[in-house]
Parts: C-alpha cells; sequence; structure tokens
C-alpha cells in the first residue's frame, strides 16, 4: 500500500522501538534489501514516542496533529483501506479550507 500512500503525497515514517542503540538500528536495516522505500527511525528507550502505543498506526497533518489512531497489534495491523480513507477526507478537509 505504500505506493497508494506516496500518491497521495503522504509520508510514511516507522519508528522501531527496540533498537538498544544505532548498531543494532543498522543491522535492522540490512533486512531490507536496498532499505525500505519508507523512513524508519529508531527511539531508543521511546524517549521521543512514549505517548504512542508501541503497534499502532498514526495519521498526523503537516502540523503534527494526530488526525487519527489505528489501533493493531503485533500481528494485526490495521485495515489499509481504512488508513487510506482516512487519509482522502483529512485531505479533502484541508483542501476545503
Amino acid at each position: 500500500m505504500y505506493d497508494e500512500v506516496e500518491s497521495r503525497g503522504a509520508v510514511v515514517i516507522a519508528i522501531a522501538q527496540e533498537d538498544t542503540d544505532g548498531e543494532s538500528h543498522a543491522k535492522f536495516l540490512r533486512h531490507f534489501e536496498g532499505g525500505p522505500r519508507f523512513e524508519l527511525v529508531y527511539d531508543v528507550g521511546r524517549e521521543q514516542t512514549a505517548r504512542y502505543e508501541r503497534t499502532s498506526t498514526y495519521l498526523i497533518d503537516r502540523d503534527g496533529i494526530v488526525r487519527q489512531e489505528f489501533p493493531s497489534m503485533i500481528r494485526h495491523r490495521p485495515d489499509w483501506t481504512s488508513v487510506l480513507g482516512e487519509l482522502d477526507r483529512v485531505q479533502r478537509k484541508r483542501n476545503a479550507g
């Protein structure tokens, strides 16, 4: 679904909270052939992301406002058509001004 998100002008940022340091994160990144197509950063000790649920997906607008949370679990991710639908709704609302 990354292509669909990208075609809407949105950006995907994934936060790896399991890494213990930059070296462990670099090792994790090597699992992606050619690197991930989206931004994948790490947050050791959840210093920056403690207020967010570990496995949830968030739709955050350009102003940094959380517009929607899609709760999930490690082996149960959100339905991406719902995420795309909400992205479309937020963009329509923003364009309507």
